[in-house]
């Protein structure tokens, strides 16, 4: 795994100074930009393998948490109708 780029002071520095340089909307727009690019530039992709991993254990999060929701509101229902019915 890549090593974690740790903020320095040169980086705090450098921001600072590009926040300076960026005077009006049109250059704060364009150093947003930039920095934005720049971090984008740092992230990893997972590979094909950790994707269909990651899929599926967010599909199956999701099936769980919506029998538990289906399973409150079946309860609830039953609840409500026996208090309430006469």
């Amino acid at each position: 795994m890549a090593e974690e780029e740790k903020p320095s002071e040169d980086l705090v520095e450098k921001a600072k100074a590009d926040k300076q340089q960026a005077k009006g909307p049109a250059g704060r727009v364009t150093l947003f930009v930039r920095q934005v690019i720049n971090e984008l530039s740092k992230v990893t992709r997972p590979t094909n393998k950790e994707l269909i991993n990651y899929t599926w254990t967010v599909l199956g999060f999701v099936a769980v948490m919506m029998v538990i929701i289906s399973a409150l509101d079946w309860v609830f229902f039953s609840v409500v109708g026996f208090t309430f019915t006469p």
